[in-house]
């Protein structure tokens, strides 16, 4: 039985304050974070000038993927999921290059929100890629990237596909922008992922269907591998950090994805100490604190998020403008 629209907000939000735990931190290493932060590191959302809590790339483009979905199913606006995707990509492509001056009649826009606007270290990849304006496939890939800008904004996927068309989904989604393998076999492992949860399956069940998947797969062993060591090492006495460094940086996004796994299965009851983990380590801390939420979030729930956390986020009101869409899809 699914669960219900509030798991999908519980994900979103989880995974943007994920985002905006790491982005801070982005780019430094952990001796630098833990001389400035402290020896647990980053702890707490950091507020900018107008006292909000920034997001980065990482969530606008999985709000610029919920657009895309609902624009194909609900307002049947594009032929393919595919399609409507690499539209709604290009539209967060063009905030990454103006200014917000868009003033839409439609009941709901994304374009229509200055916070998206905000250009915060986007992926290379994605920018060049869409700047061709032609989107990728699997067939025909658009480049040799596996960077973990395909992975970090599919969660969404799993939430209104069943886990194997998630799957194909998540791959077709990070190939619009992302060719190698690994770049969109992972946003596929995640999509599946994401869907069992929705499902009301158990983190460490839908973990181990993910890995099953994968065999299917023979590009996919390096992914199954670090996968197979994220749950492992969840198992382990180390700290955080060093399990961390050993399943990478998170640049890629076969290490993203075990990151976030391995700090979700760690601490699959504590969304908090979840996140601090997922962005404290030298990489790319707002997309392994970005995936990290969103798993945590689809199994935990709102109750298990912060709400104090929520009303710092410079994107809470376009996430519960945006569920009143959805929620108004699911009831008609």
């Amino acid at each position: 039985m699914k669960k219900s629209i509030e798991y999908l907000k519980a994900s979103l939000f989880a995974g943007a304050i994920g985002d905006a735990l790491g982005w801070p931190i982005e780019f430094k290493d952990i001796e630098y974070i833990r001389r400035n932060y402290g020896t647990e590191g980053c702890t707490d959302l950091i507020l900018n000038s107008r006292g909000f809590a920034e997001v980065t790339d990482d969530t606008q483009m999985t709000l610029f993927t919920l657009e895309g979905i609902v624009n194909h199913l609900q307002f049947k606006r594009f032929d393919s999921l595919k399609e409507s995707l690499h539209h709604s990509y290009l539209r967060w492509y063009k905030t990454q290059n103006s200014k917000h001056n868009h003033r839409s009649e439609l009941h709901f826009d994304l374009l229509n929100y200055p916070a998206l606007y905000y250009q915060r270290s986007p992926g290379v990849t994605c920018l060049t890629a869409l700047a061709r304006k032609v989107a990728g496939t699997v067939e025909k890939p658009i480049n040799d990237s596996k960077g973990c800008g395909g992975v970090m904004r599919v969660a969404p996927i799993g939430y209104f596909f069943n886990p194997d068309q998630a799957f194909d989904h998540g791959c077709d989604a990070a190939a619009i922008t992302h060719g190698h393998p690994l770049g969109y076999l992972s946003a596929g492992a995640l999509a599946y992922l994401m869907a069992w949860l929705f499902e009301g399956e158990t983190l460490q069940s839908a973990t181990e269907k993910v890995i099953t998947k994968l065999e299917r797969y023979p590009a996919a062993q390096p992914l199954k591998s670090l996968l197979v060591s994220a749950v492992e090492l969840s198992r382990s006495s180390q700290e955080d950090e060093k399990c961390i460094r050993q399943l990478g940086a998170g640049w890629v996004a076969e290490e993203a994805l075990a990151i976030a796994l391995y700090c979700s299965l760690r601490h699959s009851m504590n969304l908090h100490q979840a996140l601090i983990a997922a962005v404290n380590h030298s990489g790319d801390s707002d997309s392994t604190g970005s995936i990290t939420g969103n798993i945590l979030g689809a199994v935990l729930g709102m109750g298990a998020i912060e709400e104090e956390w929520i009303r710092n986020l410079d994107v809470t009101e376009i996430v519960i403008d945006f569920l009143d869409v959805v929620e108004h899809r699911d009831k008609s």
